[in-house]
């Protein structure tokens, strides 16, 4: 049974051994899931981009990125940006999630670092969450970057559960100038906080896509997994607990209302 840091840690030190100068993680070819259209309060983003490196649904701003390393490349000195993500609204109003990208360019991409802060708030109370996405990463993987140089670690949130309030967040763990790069679902729940961090177990694997919650298992997230040099994917569906079972035919859903970032995008 693989364990994705288990499984990472390897690859990390061949990753480091061997770092290219671009920026860009190359896309892969994954097999489409199959999804259902959108409800009124199912505001699932099903299009994959090219952009992002691994075809997500849920895309991360692959050229804002880009072009930050580019401008740091032709300044020749690190820059800073910053963008917000959309709002995710729970369905029943109460809850809404976003998150702050903070990206530090640099001339040299394995120098670069991309983290967010997730926040939560509670519309009801005012309380308010702030998650920052370094203090989730594993130390044991912090421990094989120096310096965080090159570390991608970023929560953003995907949606919520069609019951419950949990929020879907999509963990997109790796390091610039590599090939190492995979989601998890990182789940928080009202009352309780951050309840589970999940991916696949079942099998190696070199990458895995976060799709959203199971449509089949709504108390499961579904993911897509792929192994280098094979076409072929694999569906899964993951409970809380990490146990994991083929979900071939399955298809991804996620609930809420998404509205636009509150502040206008810092581009480079």
């Amino acid at each position: 049974m693989v364990t994705r840091f288990e499984q990472w840690r390897g690859i990390l030190t061949s990753s480091l051994c061997a770092l290219l100068t671009a920026v860009v993680v190359p896309p892969l070819t994954l097999a489409q899931p199959d999804v259902t259209p959108p409800k009124a309060d199912q505001l699932l983003q099903v299009v994959p981009t090219a952009t992002d490196p691994l075809q997500s649904p849920f895309p991360l701003p692959w050229t804002w990125i880009e072009q930050g390393h580019e401008a740091a490349l032709k300044a020749q000195k690190p820059l800073s940006y910053r963008q917000q993500t959309a709002r995710y609204v729970s369905p029943d109003g109460r809850y809404v999630a976003e998150a702050t990208l903070y990206f530090q360019a640099a001339p040299q991409a394995f120098e670069q670092q991309l983290t967010s802060i997730l926040e939560i708030t509670d519309l009801h109370t005012g309380d308010r969450q702030r998650i920052n996405s370094l203090q989730e990463v594993p130390p044991e993987f912090l421990a094989e970057v120096p310096r965080h140089q090159g570390l991608i670690a970023v929560l953003v949130p995907v949606g919520w559960s069609q019951r419950d309030n949990r929020l879907l967040v999509r963990q997109f763990m790796g390091l610039f100038a590599s090939d190492l790069v995979t989601d998890a679902a990182w789940i928080w729940q009202p009352g309780r906080g951050h309840v589970a961090t999940v991916y696949p177990t079942a099998a190696d694997y070199d990458v895995a896509t976060l799709l959203g919650w199971s449509h089949t298992y709504p108390d499961q997230v579904l993911f897509q997994t792929h192994v280098m040099g094979d076409a072929q994917a694999t569906l899964w569906a993951v409970d809380s607990h990490g146990s994991t079972q083929l979900a071939q035919g399955d298809r991804p859903a996620v609930y809420g209302t998404t509205l636009p970032a509150t502040a206008t995008a810092r581009q480079p």
